[in-house]
């Protein structure tokens, strides 16, 4: 089935009996639900996942919730099917090619946000630049797929069978005529009509087309099916996601993409169909750790947790903003621009806590006097890092116990967002003791990464329009 590039406009979808270009975001997981204690399981042939260590540091569970757990990996993890085989990288060289995936996300968003956001079928960001993963199984019986984890987009969608132009996975395809659960979403379903971009077929079907910023694309049908965690430990019946038969672009080996924004296709958002909290959390262990990192749907009632609401961006509503009021470092606060971190009415600025970026970006404004903050607090020899891709890169050679400062963001309601020096500085070069700032500056809008955010549990309540943190750390929760 080739790309046909039909559109749907701003009111009832086109009936003809094509696909949609575009391509989207993607798709569910595989996890395994608690109740009130942690089911050891074996997600990745990992070891550690049949003996996990205790996880009831954070989780206070009532009898009526229903918490379900996955554990996510990220995408240069041992068990990961994106991770480079033809050679054994540093992780200098890994961090570096997540610089460039970062790069390549920020341009998507910046793309998105530019061309009007909402009134765009592409989705906000590139298709290849996921940084985390999980298991998922859809139908009755269960097919596994492997995803990847998005919080910056929403449509869930797998490869499926019968495929016209499929990439090569290591899963096996899912099969819809294997699942008993299986059925064809309708073009008047609430779904579909949710969807960007739609397509009728001549027997009344939704047909979805997704594209992605670096032109990557997905369509397919609209269904929905069982998603499953761990066999039949727990399952959302009847959910909807993108059953894609003509797929193209960079999507690596992932099956799919599983969407965990705000949008109404999301999975935190379809939560609400099996009476579940539209609430999930996650806790992420070092990028370079073998361990995996948790994801929780559901409401874990995380004690000790500060939350900061959700501020909402019209042109870019699927990404989690949060209103900074303050940056300090070591306790004394910056002097930037009063403005810097507002979202402007073309939908530019704004600070977005996103789990697909990996170091955190700063708008100019605000960063040349954090940056300053911070470095009139390190010294030690500078190195240069315009090689990797950093401003801040220093050398500790012959230090045994080197001393870092700690910056707080501090964040409306009175949250304050503490990083530990792990959180921002990362020995890069063991051999040379070279030692890099975490953090970038760049244009339009802020990012808080994936490594400020590790050892956090990080709490996105999208029914109360919150978002929560806690430090703790993340190999014991």
């Amino acid at each position: 089935m080739g790309i046909t590039g039909l559109m749907k406009t701003a009111g009832a979808p086109a009936c003809t009996g094509h696909l949609v270009q575009v391509a989207a975001s993607l798709l569910f997981l595989a996890v395994i639900l608690l109740p009130s204690c942690v089911v050891g399981f074996q997600l990745w042939g990992l070891e550690e996942l049949q003996s996990p260590v205790p996880r009831r540091a954070l989780l206070q569970h009532h009898n009526h919730d229903q918490v379900i757990r996955t554990e996510m990996i990220h995408r240069d993890h041992p068990a990961s099917p994106l991770r480079s085989t033809s050679s054994v990288k540093t992780l200098k060289e890994r961090f570096v090619d997540a610089l460039k995936r970062g790069n390549n996300r920020i341009q998507s968003i910046a793309h998105h946000i530019a061309i009007g956001g909402t009134k765009s079928f592409q989705s906000q960001v590139s298709s290849g630049d996921g940084e985390y993963l999980m298991p998922i199984s859809l139908g009755t019986p269960a097919q596994k797929s492997t995803v990847i984890v998005d919080t910056g987009s929403d449509l869930m969608w797998t490869q499926c069978l019968p495929c016209d132009s499929c990439y090569p996975q290591n899963d096996p395809l899912f099969n819809p005529a294997a699942s008993s659960t299986y059925k064809l979403a309708t073009c008047t379903s609430a779904l579909c009509q949710a969807l960007p971009s739609t397509a009728c077929t001549n027997a009344g079907d939704c047909e979805y087309g997704y594209g992605y910023g670096d032109g990557s694309v997905t369509e397919g049908l609209f269904a929905s099916d069982t998603l499953s965690f761990a066999g039949s430990a727990g399952n959302l019946p009847n959910f909807g996601f993108g059953c894609g038969v003509a797929n193209e672009g960079n999507f690596g080996a992932a099956d799919g993409i599983v969407g965990l924004g705000q949008g109404p296709v999301s999975l935190v958002s379809q939560m609400r169909n099996s009476n579940m909290d539209a609430i999930f959390s996650y806790c992420l262990v070092g990028i370079d750790s073998t361990r995996t990192s948790p994801l929780l749907l559901g409401n874990a009632n995380a004690a000790g947790v500060a939350y900061t609401p959700i501020v909402s961006n019209p042109v870019n509503p699927t990404f989690y903003y949060a209103g900074v009021t303050g940056v300090s470092v070591n306790g004394v606060p910056v002097d930037y621009p009063a403005n810097s971190f507002n979202i402007l009415a073309n939908g530019n600025g704004g600070l977005i806590i996103d789990s697909g970026t990996t170091i955190t970006y700063l708008v100019q404004a605000a960063y040349t006097p954090i940056l300053q903050a911070i470095e009139n607090t390190v010294n030690y020899p500078k190195v240069d890092g315009s090689a990797i891709g950093l401003d801040m890169c220093f050398s500790t050679k012959g230090v045994a116990n080197p001393v870092y400062p700690t910056v707080t963001f501090h964040f409306a309601g009175g949250a304050n967002f503490i990083l530990a020096p792990e959180n921002n500085f990362l020995l890069l070069d063991p051999t040379a003791d070279t030692t890099c700032l975490a953090m970038a500056g760049i244009d339009g809008f802020s990012i808080l990464g994936n490594v400020q955010q590790q050892d956090h549990m990080m709490v996105f309540d999208v029914a109360a329009k919150r978002i929560g943190f806690k430090s703790v750390a993340c190999d014991t929760v």
